[in-house]
């Protein structure tokens, strides 16, 4: 599951590196070509436009494939800027999507993409849950996290359900706010204790 996220997050900065790398070298071609070989005013605007074009274009369509793999919604899309887009990507997951997410003994740890407390415990959630069988994160706002949801409903994200026998389950918000009284500020935390309880009862029904 780690792996994924890492694989993940490299991706888009390959992605993005290599696009921006294939613009270039295509608008140096073009101009290249046009000294070379002198050609219409308007046929050199065309083509330096589309090569433009492409060059942005791409690198926001490869932006939106890796937000959908990480939970991304059509909202979120269309709400985020792409920087804050690319944020969201390295503070989240890659969803599961698996056929066997609704199974006993399964843990499902609801995010929502862009959400700022899910964002602020990641890292902490995929250190403790890292090697661990069985652990699934689920996009909330993803048609898979919405029907797992109208069964195995939790108050808010992120939180952890451990699915039981006879239909049962169980459910943890894993983060709470701690309150800095010498800065006067709030910290959001993963809940230690939560996760270490699902993770209790996820071994008992095994």
């Amino acid at each position: 599951m780690e792996n994924s996220c890492v694989r993940g997050g490299r991706t888009l900065i390959y992605t993005l590196l290599c696009t921006a790398l294939t613009g270039l070298i295509s608008l140096t071609g073009i101009f290249y070509r046009n000294k070379k070989k002198p050609r219409s005013k308007s046929k050199r605007v065309n083509k330096i436009f589309a090569a433009a074009s492409a060059a942005v274009f791409i690198p926001y369509m490869a932006t939106a494939v890796l937000a959908c793999m990480h939970g991304a919604d059509p909202e979120s899309l269309q709400r985020f800027g792409i920087l804050r887009t690319v944020q969201a990507i390295q503070k989240s997951p890659i969803a599961d999507k698996s056929s066997s997410l609704d199974q006993q003994g399964n843990i499902l740890i609801y995010y929502r993409f862009g959400c700022g407390d899910c964002e602020a415990v990641y890292d902490s959630l995929k250190e403790a849950t890292a090697g661990k069988a069985d652990i699934y994160w689920v996009a909330s706002r993803q048609s898979a996290g919405q029907e797992l949801l109208q069964k195995y409903a939790v108050p808010e994200v992120p939180a952890g359900v451990v699915i039981l026998g006879d239909g049962m389950y169980v459910s943890h918000v894993l983060s709470n706010s701690v309150y800095d009284q010498l800065n006067g500020t709030e910290d959001v935390q993963m809940d230690t204790y939560a996760l270490d309880r699902l993770l209790e009862l996820q071994e008992m029904e095994k």
